[in-house]
């Protein structure tokens, strides 16, 4: 379920700004969006939120909030918001490959991704350059061209840079692509600091042949001169592409060697910081176990992961850690002189994932097994999670005051299924109830309230 791989911070609601952007009906599906868009010859954009991160939600409201955005937008987009728990919202997600929310996508009207914007922010500057640098992009020769020259044959080296590009804006997997971009590099070329910084920036997987002939041939030195040489952010950027495109390669492949590969990168991304490098790297492990359904695997590594870390951390310590990091990051500068929330980019502080990854590994559990003891570990990780959540919002105006629906669901579900039934109808209600106080109310939280009830979950 989507709704598990979702944060929860505490958060601050105000009200929108009335120069934002208008919004159409969220529940208007592709088809709908895709239909008005072509008969306003316009192009569609597209945000997904989650209930997970209001905080973030709120940033990017506050980006939304601006007369010169709302013109630029109201004139040539269709804009629709929508939440990754909801049902049109989760089809939305799937239809474009997304996992997880806080994703903008700027859409031609028969799908084709123009541009995509990953995190949220206040900083309107930021959303409207990338609308810029979408209709800008349909004035390029389409993908699709491109698509058809290379399967005609094209190979060319200047090709294959400009296929790859613009592939990697949209997301596109290029690893085979780069290969055969490598082909036709001479040896010196991997010694040219606008040939690595290219290839870095296209998200080699760490099997692929042009990496291991950037790690073999590449001075050390340019490798260290490109982290050096670009924004914190861009350096995060071009790691996180790595990793992202090595980790699917090695699901897809179940692909154990690759996956250690990825989680020792994931681990060096991190130093100097050990603790949380160590942390990273077990996550990415953990990552790879659930993927590939490896449940023996799984669970043990969350017993570990979890019994030596979450539950020996109190709610203080993660409000320290949460401190620190927002110290560091306030000090990152970039081009774009954003701040990091609630001002600036959105995305989560290190208390974000302990306390989601009570919840998320508790659910895993409950689907993976039927065993009672494992069952009964994952309920202290469940039990955990609900009172971090309320320790970290304690005297918050936050709108889970009663409590996190998708972590009360989670610890009901668990009780259910080890056969305390009237404590899983009471927690069930408590769910339900959590979710209409924050007017976040999913469907299956209230189908499964009735399917306790009547014995049929």
């Amino acid at each position: 379920m989507l709704k598990r791989l979702l944060f929860a911070l505490p958060l601050l609601i105000s009200a929108q700004c009335l120069a934002q952007i208008t919004f159409v009906d969220s529940s208007l599906t592709w088809e709908q969006l895709s239909r008005q868009a072509k008969k306003e010859k316009k192009l569609i954009f597209l945000h997904i939120e989650g209930e997970g991160c209001e905080q973030c939600n709120e940033v990017a409201a506050k980006g939304f909030s601006s007369p010169i955005l709302k013109e630029r937008f109201d004139k040539s987009f269709v804009s629709s918001k929508v939440r990754i728990e909801s049902k049109n919202g989760a089809n939305l997600a799937n239809k474009f490959g997304l996992s997880h929310p806080l994703v903008s996508l700027f859409l031609t009207a028969d799908g084709n991704v123009l541009n995509r914007f990953n995190g949220s922010t206040s900083n309107s500057e930021i959303y409207l350059q990338n609308a810029d640098l979408a209709l800008n992009r349909m004035s390029r020769k389409p993908l699709e061209t491109l698509d058809k020259e290379y399967e005609s044959g094209e190979r060319s080296a200047k090709f294959l840079r400009n296929y790859i590009q613009r592939r990697r804006e949209l997301g596109n997997p290029v690893d085979k692509l780069l290969d055969e971009y490598a082909g036709k590099l001479s040896i010196d070329s991997l010694t040219n600091y606008e040939t690595i910084k290219f290839i870095y920036e296209s998200g080699p997987t760490l099997d692929s042949r042009i990496y291991k002939a950037v790690q073999v041939v590449a001075p050390a030195k340019m490798i260290d001169s490109l982290y050096k040489s670009v924004s914190y952010r861009e350096a995060m950027a071009i790691n996180n592409g790595i990793i992202s495109n090595s980790f699917h390669k090695a699901v897809q492949t179940k692909d154990q060697k690759l996956a250690y590969l990825v989680s020792n990168f994931t681990y060096r991304s991190h130093l100097p910081d050990h603790e949380m490098a160590n942390l990273a790297q077990q996550r990415k492990m953990l990552q790879y176990n659930y993927a590939v359904k490896d449940t023996m695997s799984y669970i043990q590594q969350a017993s570990s992961l979890l019994n030596y870390n979450h539950l020996v951390i109190s709610s203080d310590s993660l409000r320290r850690m949460d401190e620190a990091y927002f110290k560091k990051m306030s000090k990152v500068n970039d081009s774009s002189n954003e701040k990091i929330v609630p001002n600036g980019v959105g995305f989560p502080p290190p208390s974000h994932y302990f306390n989601v990854e009570l919840n998320e590994h508790a659910w895993h559990v409950y689907e993976m097994s039927d065993k009672k003891g494992e069952l009964e570990r994952a309920l202290i990780w469940s039990k955990r999670s609900l009172e971090w959540f309320d320790e970290l919002n304690k005297g918050r105006n936050h709108p889970m005051r009663l409590g996190n629906p998708a972590f009360l669901d989670t610890y009901a579900h668990l009780l259910y299924k080890l056969g305390r039934k009237e404590e899983a109808i009471e927690w069930q209600t408590k769910a339900v109830e959590a979710g209409k106080a924050a007017k976040q109310l999913s469907p299956d939280i209230e189908s499964a309230l009735t399917k306790m009830k009547a014995g049929t979950l």
